[in-house]
């Protein structure tokens, strides 16, 4: 069994539920799908098995600033 999880980018959860899969490769495909669906394919997301395997995985995105140097 598979679960996905998708952020906003304020890190509030817009969903989290169960994604009725069989294989890794179908998780994906049925995860993508639904962020496809819903517009939300730039959304930060995880997709896990219920055991706790990572399968698929988008982060916040951040931007790094450097301190000026004098």
């Amino acid at each position: 069994m598979y679960h996905m999880t998708v952020f906003d980018l304020d890190g509030k959860v817009l969903y989290d539920e169960v994604l009725h899969a069989n294989t890794d490769q179908e998780a994906k495909k049925v995860g993508y799908a639904w962020l496809s669906e819903h517009n939300h394919e730039d959304k930060p997301h995880r997709i896990f098995h219920t055991t706790g395997r990572l399968v698929s995985f988008k982060p916040h995105s951040f931007q790094l600033h450097q301190a000026k140097s004098s």
